[in-house]
């Protein structure tokens, strides 16, 4: 992804974190990107902060394990007064009940540490621009509603459908990116999406790999073309295709797993790519 300095700019952040060191170097660097960045040393600082500048800011980054009030107390908090505000965690526990608790909380990020700034700067900037794009069309989806009928029991009820989809998708992209190992290619095999589990267990940054060839995954099972081989057996069947390989990750470790390819279809029936899925075996 592209950063944009006037992107950076439109954005005001919350960064809560306990360790003084790790806080000031990182408010340092953070404060010569964004717009406007508010610090706090715990949970419970960052709650006090957050009721004061609640208007200007547009995304909190916060860890978890913080004295007085944790990152996930203080986002719970912070939804009760503005929920779908985007939220990014930072935290050096893998313990999965932390990243349960952050899915429910619609947490839309989970960053491990030490935290690279060009990693946070991207996940912050491609999530306040889904939470404004989304913003938008809620807000056009509500008054479109709101003029089109004069039943307030049906505008009702379409409100809060939309609503509920949207937290909805949004919950389903959460899962998948952190529990899924997926990816999207084109037709051409290029890479256009990938899941957050596949760059971590594949030791791949978005950046590294979106736009690239599925050739980029090395086999140590099969030929150089053997991904090519199974898009054209999707091509011929039209349907999802299982394959068991040996992939190697980019520090070279081997993962045995089945490797289900799925094809996605564009308006004309006609095959525009492929949903990839990884199961470890």
């Amino acid at each position: 992804m592209k950063l944009d300095t006037k992107e950076l700019k439109s954005i005001t952040l919350l960064y809560v974190e306990d360790d003084i060191l790790i806080r000031e170097q990182t408010n340092k660097i953070l404060t010569k990107l964004f717009k406007k960045v508010f610090c706090a040393y715990d949970g419970q600082n960052g709650l006090e902060i957050f009721k004061k500048n609640n208007k200007e800011i547009d995304v909190i980054v916060t860890d978890i394990n913080m004295p007085n009030l944790n990152g996930l107390e203080m986002i719970r908090a912070i939804n009760k007064l503005q929920s779908s505000l985007p939220t990014i965690v930072t935290t050096a526990h893998t313990d999965s009940s932390y990243l349960i608790d952050a899915i429910d909380l619609n947490v839309d990020k989970y960053i491990s540490k030490p935290i690279q700034i060009k990693d946070l700067t991207i996940a912050v900037v491609d999530n306040v621009l889904k939470y404004r794009r989304t913003n938008n069309i809620e807000n056009l989806a509500k008054s479109l509603v709101s003029k089109s009928s004069k039943d307030d029991s049906l505008n009702s009820n379409l409100i809060n459908k939309v609503e509920q989809l949207t937290k909805q998708n949004k919950y389903n992209k959460a899962i998948i990116d952190n529990l899924v190992l997926s990816f999207k290619i084109d037709k051409n095999g290029n890479f256009l999406e990938v899941s957050d589990k596949f760059l971590r267990l594949f030791s791949y940054s978005k950046e590294n790999i979106i736009g690239e060839n599925i050739n980029i995954l090395q086999c140590q099972s099969c030929s150089q073309d053997s991904f090519q081989k199974l898009m054209l057996r999707v091509i011929h069947t039209k349907k999802t295709i299982i394959s068991s390989y040996l992939l190697v990750t980019s520090d070279n470790r081997i993962i045995n797993c089945d490797f289900t390819l799925t094809p996605n279809y564009d308006s004309s029936s006609l095959i525009s790519g492929y949903t990839a899925y990884i199961d470890i075996l």
